[in-house]
């Protein structure tokens, strides 16, 4: 990615918005927060096609062949971008089986991420989706060598703390029994330990490769995989599904473009805390058009959420901020 630094114009005091703009920090953040935003309203997308279809007597899809037409309409709207670098595109210094388990991996995750969307409510999909950050830590230290302080485990656990609040609360109220809601969640959990993988991998081809040859790659993969697992269970369409396969495209191609240049710039655990914003705009997604109105622990469960994203994305501006002088000496 170029540095933004040596193509715009110089400001004197370099405050301001330029002088947030050029901390990494938050340019990781931003760029992860508005990946977030493309991948909730394809759970939007997804809920309709598969379940809220289901329950006004149109055609529903299943979730396998939805994952192969988003990951099709989504390679044909990020090619401008992959083929932006050339031919050097196609050529990567990653191995064939690491290409290979990141797409495995990918695709499972996604096939068990909208099958959880099919059969439960957006904000509790998302909500247990907060497991992952135990994954995420877990193999970002094992695969990539990366540290986790104190300020990233307190910030994780508070956060997984809020959302235990948000979905813990109907087991022990009696609103639901543990065999169904813990059989359900297990759709979101083994997602999440999918695609937790997917990004540790994804994150250790990026030292290799540019983020157009990672996507690229992970794409061409899934889609072979997708569609063996779609032909088990394939639903012709149907005229008023495409245009929302497409959409579901574009949104996939702008968040593979927001990720790959967050992770270029920042770290796999600090960018975790960032996926919070998927919760509350998955909790926006159902009001406004599934009728899924949260309960007061999902506020109260979303609030420790924010807190402890606030509070890290504040300790990691000021971390790299101080690393900088000490760099510069070396």
């Amino acid at each position: 990615m170029t540095e933004l630094s040596t193509v715009l114009p110089n400001v004197s005091a370099r405050s301001g918005l330029w002088a947030k703009w050029s901390d990494p920090a938050i340019r990781g953040a931003l760029f992860k927060v508005c990946s977030c935003l493309c991948f909730s309203g394809i759970n939007g997308f997804v809920r309709y096609l598969a379940l809220t279809a289901q329950e006004t007597g149109a055609t529903p899809l299943p979730a396998p062949e939805i994952a192969f037409f988003e990951a099709l309409f989504g390679l044909l709207f990020i090619l401008p971008w992959l083929l932006s670098t050339g031919k050097s595109a196609f050529q990567t210094n990653n191995s064939f089986w690491l290409n290979a388990a990141r797409a495995c991996a990918s695709s499972m995750g996604i096939v068990l991420w909208f099958t959880g969307l099919s059969k439960m409510p957006i904000v509790q999909v998302v909500a247990f989706k907060y497991a992952a950050p135990l994954f995420t830590v877990l193999g970002a230290k094992i695969f990539l060598g990366e540290k986790c302080g104190w300020a990233r485990a307190l910030a994780i656990g508070t956060a997984i703390s809020g959302a235990l609040l948000i979905t813990g609360h109907e087991f022990f109220e009696g609103k639901a029994p543990w065999t169904e809601v813990g059989l359900l969640a297990l759709f979101p959990m083994g997602a999440s330990a999918c695609l937790v993988t997917s990004t540790v991998l994804g994150k250790k081809q990026i030292q290799k490769d540019t983020p157009q040859t990672v996507c690229l790659y992970l794409l061409l993969f899934s889609l072979p995989i997708l569609g063996l697992a779609s032909s088990f269970q394939w639903v012709p369409l149907v005229a008023w599904q495409w245009p929302y396969l497409m959409i579901m495209g574009g949104f996939l191609a702008g968040a593979f473009i927001f990720l790959q240049h967050a992770y270029v710039i920042a770290d796999v655990t600090y960018l975790v805390p960032m996926s919070f914003t998927r919760l509350i705009a998955g909790a926006a997604l159902g009001m406004i058009f599934f009728n899924e109105w949260p309960t007061s622990w999902t506020f109260l469960g979303s609030f420790f959420i924010l807190i402890a994203t606030v509070s890290l994305c504040k300790h990691e501006v000021q971390h790299m901020k101080a690393k900088k002088p000490l760099a510069a000496a070396a």
